[in-house]
């Protein structure tokens, strides 16, 4: 820890270190946004807070995070409320203040169908990590939103994910058109 930090600056790295941990992000996220707190301490905090460490295991990966096609749907729902939200330009800079924002309203909105732990539903993001992860990844241009002349609608591209560039959601409905088609022979 640095000496060249005012109290205040201090003061204010740990209200947000607590607002970040208490939302279960993980140690290392925190730590790579916040330059005034040891590991350490954020380690301690988190385990103040929850009664138990954070959990282990590999961080997510953007592009492993939509699950299927109906993800896709509160996937840009997410991306869509955070970009609106944003007092930057979120291609540029993360607004921590409005990745709070929107996981809190995503998460009260849909709190009866994300689940806590593995194995995650079709609800994406599942947890703040995933959400975090989402927006870093909008900033370094992993994830885009784009809109669909088609549906007239935004959607989301992860980039590098098994997913076809494309509006998921108008593939949904040509796929549930198509399956539902009579046989005529």
């Amino acid at each position: 820890m640095s000496a060249w930090y005012t109290y205040e600056d201090r003061l204010r790295d740990h209200y947000l270190a607590y607002q970040l941990l208490k939302r279960k992000l993980r140690p290392t996220f925190v730590k790579a946004h916040i330059k005034t707190i040891s590991q350490h301490e954020l380690k301690a905090m988190y385990y103040a807070i929850h009664f138990h460490g954070p959990t282990n295991g590999q961080l997510p990966v953007v592009k492993t995070i939509p699950a299927s096609r109906e993800s896709f749907l509160y996937l840009t729902l997410f991306l869509s409320i955070y970009q609106i939200t944003c007092k930057v330009n979120p291609q540029s800079r993360m607004d921590v203040p409005a990745i709070l924002f929107t996981w809190d309203y995503f998460h009260r909105t849909f709190e009866h169908l994300i689940p806590e732990e593995r194995p995650y539903g079709k609800v994406r993001p599942a947890n703040f990590n995933e959400a975090w992860v989402l927006a870093q990844g909008m900033r370094e241009g992993q994830v885009v939103l784009k809109y669909c002349p088609r549906c007239r609608h935004n959607y989301a591209v992860f980039y590098e994910s098994k997913f076809r560039p494309v509006c998921q959601l108008c593939e949904l409905a040509d796929a549930n058109v198509n399956s539902f088609r009579p046989n005529m022979h």
